[in-house]
């Protein structure tokens, strides 16, 4: 199994299974993750650049991304979401070192801009284990924060 079919295939058990385990934080950072990657291939596959120049499109896929996490993480009462926020801030400063250094291997900075996308599924899996263990022990997992006026 080569590295984009792994990819795709934690992408899809992580989105299932925090679909159907998670809360509303987990599902909706679910579509961000779905939306995020969609767009992603969108402006990878219109590029021919092929990662030799600073890919906008997937800049501007990965800043979308972050302001989506950053508003979940506003307003979800979880920790996990913060999580994300920081990984993702990185990933879209995993665009710079081309703008700096244009002698960059495109491979090194395919891994670079790809990498993070790893841990931040592995993230949003744990938050849904940690929903579904909070749920068996208090019986009950607030989703939303009390100055949040999305559902309770």
């Amino acid at each position: 199994m080569g590295r984009i079919e792994f990819f795709f295939s934690l992408l899809a058990v992580v989105c299932i299974y925090s679909t159907v385990k998670g809360g509303q934080p987990e599902r909706r950072a679910v579509i961000v993750f779905i939306v995020g990657v969609a767009l992603s291939m969108i402006a990878a596959a219109l590029s021919n650049l092929r990662f030799s120049q600073p890919e906008i499109g997937i800049l501007i896929s990965d800043m979308a991304m972050l302001a989506a996490f950053i508003g979940l993480a506003l307003y979800a009462e979880r920790y996990w979401t913060l999580w994300l926020c920081s990984m993702q801030v990185i990933q879209v400063l995993s665009h710079i070192p081309l703008m700096i250094i244009p002698e960059l291997l495109p491979q090194a900075y395919y891994v670079i801009v790809a990498f993070w996308a790893y841990p931040m599924l592995i993230v949003l899996a744990m938050g849904t284990y940690r929903h579904q263990q909070r749920l068996r022990r208090y019986g009950v997992d607030r989703s939303w924060s009390d100055f949040s006026n999305l559902q309770k």
